[in-house]
């Protein structure tokens, strides 16, 4: 009974799930081990397992819908105080409950009575986590669509209550306590909502005058007030909104702000010295310094007309995840919905463009080629630290795979020639006592181009017909010479062979 409960509470796509085995911990606490993603439905098994400690299960919350029943905030910082975490939350009067990661740090819930879209479920979990403090952590669902049809089944999260009786990953009661399975239980009936409770649910609040139009960063940090040792740094982006909001009367604003927002306001002379910083150039936001940097909601902060990009459609792309087929297959989110793209569209910015228009119909501006290349090899590292972002595929999943399986379709099951100069009609011919098929390299290219598969050119084809022991020769057809391509026949051994290779002048039968 218990295994059911959790997994209605746990519910997610269907097609696909993780798994996720510990190899060593690090020095600050952070578990490490091997994760792999299995593409076939869960069972009842697999949840009870996952209780018992025999095997960790990780679920993707968004499903084949593009809706999900819950979500979570990774706060991945060791150590962490989560008695301390959990009584801030419920200061604020937010509906989430705090789990211990397999890491150590925190994973904090929300869950739906019901469904709602990944998409306003992203965009609650990103306004929660600036006002936590915890700007920048991961967010599950990290995608708002999937694009099942390409693959690409979006990221997994590790689940509490691996080994229910004796684990570490359990969640927190108010009291700061191990929850048992059943308080867990008890937690989720107190702090469910609606769907409708979770759309209506206010992190911030956009309509306050004094903050029209500004990144969600300055309206969190200011509510209470900003103290000593961000005073500075917070009075200098304050001071870079202002240059934004009121361009003809920002030096006398930023006076008001300072004995407003500051905690105690910053001396004149040094209120002076940011404004005339502030004026030499257009600065922007420090976005990654104290004290915004932790109430941080890029998402958010981007459709402001204040914010960083003033409300342009810009691309918030992250995410990376390969796909080790042959050639590799790449997804990267952007705005929250999975781009596929080769090797040439993570190099080139035009490519990346091409494919966004084609497949989001969005037009993503550019930026310089070096901070391109940097913005990619950061994604790229981050990818190598994700336990889930490279995934190995089977190799009738890779470009190789599915080229030979067009070839054996071609050579087997289409309609085949019953003697040699049925070659002439675009067939296949077996010779039998040879264990040789005989098919013209134009006739096979056009059940590719058939099947839309475009990504061998003709020197490419004829590269991996010589890797199965291919080869190019001449036979004598209706009297004329005709070029085709002998392979070893299909359900018969692989076997090594000499086929015919005549000249013009030695042309057999």
């Amino acid at each position: 009974m218990s295994a059911e409960k959790f997994a209605a509470i746990f519910d997610g796509l269907q097609a696909a799930h993780g798994t996720f085995v510990i190899e060593k911990t690090a020095a600050n606490g952070k578990n490490t081990g091997r994760a792999g993603i299995v593409r076939e439905p869960r069972t009842a098994r697999t949840w009870e397992e996952h209780l018992a400690g025999k095997r960790s299960l990780g679920i993707i919350p968004i499903d084949e819908n593009n809706e999900c029943r819950w979500g979570c905030i990774d706060i991945d910082q060791y150590p962490l105080d989560h008695k301390l975490l959990v009584e801030k939350i419920r200061r604020m009067k937010l509906p989430i409950i705090v789990c211990r990661s397999k890491s150590g740090g925190a994973h904090c819930f929300v869950f739906i009575r019901g469904r709602v879209s990944a998409k306003d479920m992203q965009t609650t979990l990103q306004q929660v986590s600036a006002a936590l403090g915890y700007g920048g952590s991961e967010i599950f669902p990290k995608q708002v669509a999937l694009r099942l049809d390409r693959g690409d089944v979006g990221n997994f999260l590790n689940l509490p209550y691996f080994n229910a009786e004796e684990g570490l990953r359990y969640a927190i009661n108010d009291d700061g306590t191990a929850a048992t399975l059943d308080e867990f239980f008890s937690l989720y009936e107190a702090h469910a909502l609606t769907p409708e409770a979770l759309l209506a649910l206010q992190i911030t609040d956009d309509s306050q005058s004094s903050w029209t139009g500004a990144p969600p960063c300055l309206q969190i940090i200011c509510a209470n007030k900003i103290s000593e040792g961000g005073r500075n740094n917070g009075l200098f982006n304050i001071g870079v909104y202002l240059r934004k909001a009121f361009p003809d009367s920002w030096e006398t604003e930023i006076l008001t702000y300072n004995l407003t927002y500051l905690e105690p306001p910053l001396p004149l002379s040094e209120v002076n010295i940011i404004a005339k910083q502030l004026g030499r150039k257009d600065y922007a936001y420090k976005c990654s310094d104290a004290p915004i940097n932790a109430h941080c909601d890029k998402v958010l902060c981007r459709t402001r007309k204040f914010g960083v990009g003033g409300g342009a459609q810009n691309a918030l792309v992250g995410n990376l995840r390969k796909y080790n087929s042959a050639p590799p297959v790449w997804f990267i989110d952007v705005n929250g919905e999975p781009l596929e793209l080769d090797t040439d569209a993570l190099i080139e910015q035009k490519a990346f463009q091409r494919a966004c228009m084609e497949q989001l119909n969005f037009m993503p501006g550019t930026m310089s080629k070096q901070n391109w290349e940097a913005r990619i090899g950061t994604l790229m590292t981050e990818m190598r630290d994700n336990e889930s972002a490279i995934v190995e595929v089977a190799e009738d999943a890779s470009i190789n795979g599915q080229f030979y399986d067009y070839l054996e379709e071609f050579c087997r099951h289409l309609q085949q020639a019953q003697d040699r100069e049925e070659i002439l009609l675009r067939r296949p011919w077996t010779d039998e006592e040879q264990k040789i098929t005989y098919f013209r390299l134009r006739d096979f290219e056009a059940h590719l181009r058939k099947n839309k598969f475009f990504e061998f050119k003709s020197h490419k084809i004829a590269q991996r017909l010589r890797d199965i022991n291919g080869q190019s020769v001449l036979l004598k057809i209706k009297g004329r010479p005709i070029r085709v391509w002998a392979i070893p026949a299909y359900g018969f051994a692989d076997i090594e062979f000499d086929g015919p290779n005549f000249n013009d002048e030695e042309v057999p039968f």
